[in-house]
């Protein structure tokens, strides 16, 4: 019977290891940016750019909140960075990201609007150079999608605020969570009724 509830634990197990729907998420995929080093790349790698691109950077003008890449979206200029998420229709979602304003360069410089299916979410700004963690409900429309959005919203002078570690997960539904548990407890309730 051990052996049961071992199985029926780990069939359970993705029910509660949500999966990050988004493509690159901490920017990982630009590998040829090094240590120290930064470049701007177009649309690619799960992402589509404005027609300034997005400055991806290693260990210079700040470190990554996870992994080594981060992105900065005033690559010469004010751009946005977006992906297309799919999942199933009207699906409950938490969004969450990493910000962290540029060092040395005014909060105005280093806003970042994050938009959902072109509703502005949220606006992040500020001083120093702290990645602060940031999340979202949101939800997928009728057809299962949802465009995520991050635009620089500051001064277009080629200096802005960074961002890592981006992710959308489904949030499971109450009911999921209930039954799976009520079938955890009639599994333990039949193996005890078989030891006696």
């Amino acid at each position: 019977m051990k052996k049961l509830l071992v199985i029926a634990a780990l069939l359970s197990a993705p029910a509660f290891a949500q999966a990050n729907l988004v493509v690159n998420g901490s920017f990982e995929d630009y590998n040829s940016i090094t240590p120290g080093n930064w470049s701007v790349f177009g649309s690619g790698k799960g992402w589509t750019t404005g027609p300034n691109g997005v400055e991806i950077r290693n260990a210079i003008a700040g470190t990554a909140a996870h992994g080594a890449r981060f992105a900065e979206l005033d690559a010469g200029g004010n751009s946005w960075i977006s992906q297309t998420i799919q999942t199933y229709a009207n699906q409950a979602l938490e969004l969450t990201f990493s910000y962290a304003p540029r060092a040395g360069v005014s909060a105005a410089s280093n806003p970042i609007e994050v938009f959902w299916n072109n509703q502005l979410l949220g606006t992040m700004t500020g001083t120093g150079s702290t990645w602060e963690n940031k999340s979202y409900d949101v939800f997928a429309d009728a057809k299962g999608l949802g465009v995520l959005q991050f635009a620089s919203a500051g001064v277009s002078d080629s200096y802005g605020g960074s961002l890592d570690n981006v992710s959308v997960t489904a949030i499971p539904e109450p009911g999921t969570s209930a039954m799976l548990l009520a079938g955890l407890g009639i599994l333990a309730a039949v193996a005890r009724r078989r030891r006696v």
